[in-house]
């Protein structure tokens, strides 16, 4: 009985999405004929691929011309690996099976591969980080710090539950004075796909910028003393190990022999969580690089990073970087539908793409996607969560290393905001303050940027010890000027002053520190 519903179920799919993509007619698209083959995309902007060699995996690059963002949904659940959108196609990649599936649909497609079943092979520079390398960098680096930083394994890859290896997902705690489960905490995670290499860089540099400038920088000081921040690196470390061989590899290992003896290879960790999962813009097939799995929370990896959340009731931000596109993206994902928390989502989206240089925007206004990590950290979890893809059309998933200090200056500063508005969100609808100088003994200045969207009406300011927003030294500020100076009349001051400002509507910004000496 269940195996005739989901015959039944599975042809009315497609019957379904023969309609909703008939959007020209076959006279128009001679692709929707298998027997023809597909045409090279003539006018295409190849990007990355341009300096790519290919090699036979039976994925095939396409381009596919669409009119509304439904049929790029559509393409998503029939298992396109969408790479990148712009106003009228996407690029992406589809296994053989499922490329018929799309030349089905009468959408235009355009072949960017020299042949059908030819895909990009990547480039592995060898500045970019093994799996072995990283590992012995972070219990390096925990083993420098040990009063501020600590190494947890936090669960075991799909490969390792099997017995075919020993990878685990691995967690650097930083966090300074008292107990950090008393703290608000933030965390970071790296490379949920595999190829995305770039994404397991910056938490490293992050994890390295955090403990060497504490004690000598106030506000990172004042961070890592007030949060528990944590930050996993790599998610997907069996997946990782293929990227680390050239391979063009999105998900993790996972064989799939539970589903079916012919099964294709991995999980799309990425649409692997709980919240809404498969409600669409991923796939039921396994040789998809979208399929979600078999159930939600199938893989070893999403229970780890599951579970780790749920251990961590502190947890109020959550940021996953992924590659590529430039983007700054927030929930929801599964749906076109706002958040509760959409102004405040939006607010901090915005700042992040103002420093970054990113664009901003609500994840399913790129395309819809269910049972993705910011679904499920917000949407279960009540965490402020955040999806930042680094590096544009051109880098591809694989840059030269030389890269990575061009995404890592573009995206510290958002990953010391996500810091500071951990201790309070609501600060993302006040101004925030750049800079303060320190002018003589007591005398500092604050300076702050354009305002978002308010003139700053006066800073506060605290020493050594911070109070509730409105609480402390009240300083006016001339609306016209970009800056306000102010003295310490305190002849007993301690090591550090803390300032925050209000904009005119009244609402507080995100805490900034000086050392008084």
């Amino acid at each position: 009985m269940t195996k005739s519903i989901k015959l039944l179920s599975s042809i009315l799919l497609t019957t379904l999405l023969s309609t909703t993509l008939s959007s020209c007619s076959p006279a128009d698209n001679d692709s929707t004929n298998l027997s023809t083959p597909l045409y090279q995309a003539q006018s295409a902007n190849k990007g990355f691929l341009t300096a790519r060699n290919f090699e036979e995996t039976g994925r095939t690059v396409i381009k596919v011309q669409y009119t509304d963002k439904k049929q790029l949904t559509t393409l998503n659940d029939l298992g396109m690996d969408v790479w990148t959108v712009e106003s009228n196609y996407a690029i992406g990649q589809v296994a053989k099976g499922l490329l018929d599936r799309i030349r089905r649909t009468n959408l235009k497609i355009e072949m960017l591969s020299p042949k059908e079943g030819f895909s990009a092979k990547n480039v592995f520079d060898s500045g970019y980080h093994t799996y072995d390398t990283m590992l012995a960098e972070l219990k390096a680096v925990t083993a420098k710090y040990p009063n501020l930083a600590k190494l947890s394994d936090i669960g075991k890859t799909w490969e390792t539950v099997k017995g075919k290896a020993d990878r685990r997902l691995w967690a650097v705690q930083i966090t300074g004075k008292g107990q950090g489960s008393d703290k608000p905490g933030i965390v970071f995670f790296g490379n949920h796909h595999a190829r995305e290499i770039a994404t397991v860089e910056i938490p490293l540099k992050l994890i390295s910028h955090l403990l060497e400038n504490y004690g000598k920088d106030a506000d990172i000081t004042n961070m890592v003393d007030s949060t528990e921040i944590w930050i996993v690196p790599m998610v997907n470390p069996d997946g990782h190990t293929l990227a680390e061989k050239g391979d063009n590899w999105r998900k993790n290992k996972d064989d799939n022999k539970d589903v079916s003896a012919n099964a294709g290879l991995g999980v799309d960790l990425n649409r692997n969580y709980g919240h809404q999962w498969n409600t669409g813009g991923s796939s039921n097939d396994t040789n998809s690089d979208t399929y979600h799995g078999k159930a939600a929370f199938s893989e070893p990896e999403t229970q780890a990073t599951r579970d780790f959340m749920n251990a961590h009731k502190n947890l109020k931000v959550m940021m996953s970087y992924h590659s590529f596109s430039n983007l700054i993206l927030w929930p929801w994902g599964w749906s076109n539908n706002g958040t509760p928390d959409a102004a405040k989502f939006s607010a901090i989206g915005n700042k992040l793409g103002a420093m970054s240089g990113y664009k901003p925007e609500q994840s399913s206004q790129l395309y819809i996607a269910s049972g993705i990590t910011d679904d499920y950290s917000y949407g279960v979890l009540k965490m402020m969560s955040f999806t930042t893809e680094m590096g544009t059309w051109d880098d591809g998933f694989d840059p030269p290393y030389s890269k990575v200090a061009q995404f890592w200056k573009e995206n510290l500063p958002n990953a010391l905001y996500m810091i500071k508005i951990a201790n309070g969100t609501n600060s993302a609808f006040g101004p925030d303050i750049n800079k303060i100088t320190k002018n003589n003994t007591n005398g500092f200045t604050a300076t702050f940027d354009k305002p978002y969207p308010n003139d700053v009406a006066k800073i506060e300011y605290f020493v050594d010890k911070v109070g509730n927003p409105g609480t402390g030294n009240i300083v006016d500020v001339d609306r016209s000027n970009k800056s306000v100076s102010f003295n310490i009349n305190q002849k007993s001051a301690g090591n550090m002053v803390y300032v925050r400002a209000q904009g005119t509507d009244g609402k507080w910004g995100t805490l900034s520190s000086s050392f008084l000496k």
